[in-house]
């Protein structure tokens, strides 16, 4: 599929404004060049301002477990990492990030495994958290 044909329905998922924008944009450029990463990038470049991304990115820097559960703390974790790639550019980087904002008790206990999938780190984190109930 590419993003010229009728079965990518762009005023469906974005509305009449964003569906206008593209087809102007796509009536200038050359047809090779319009692929899935040329629309996310100028979809961004157009609707999402520094700004935002810029707050995204606080937040993502300032993320900590807390009070959240394992899988609320992951799930927040992967929503922000989107903004941010530069920060989980690697398996090893972004399993670290997560690790160093899990709570004390379970990133000591999955640091001393040096996981580098982030899928098995957060595995033996959520099995982390139920041996420390356990204790």
């Amino acid at each position: 599929m590419t993003l010229r044909e009728p079965s990518f329905d762009l005023r469906t998922r974005f509305g009449d404004t964003v569906y206008q924008w593209w087809n102007t944009l796509i009536s200038v450029v050359p047809r090779e060049r319009v692929t899935w990463e040329f629309f996310q990038f100028e979809f961004r470049k157009k609707y999402i301002s520094q700004r935002f991304i810029d707050q995204k990115r606080k937040e993502f820097l300032k993320l900590k477990q807390g009070r959240m559960s394992i899988t609320e703390y992951e799930r927040e974790f992967v929503r922000l990492s989107k903004y941010v790639r530069e920060c989980v550019s690697s398996k090893a980087i972004m399993c670290k990030s997560f690790k160093d904002g899990l709570n004390e008790k379970i990133r000591l206990l999955v640091g001393i495994l040096e996981l580098k999938e982030f899928v098995v780190l957060f595995d033996r984190a959520c099995k982390a958290k139920e041996f420390c109930k356990e204790k």
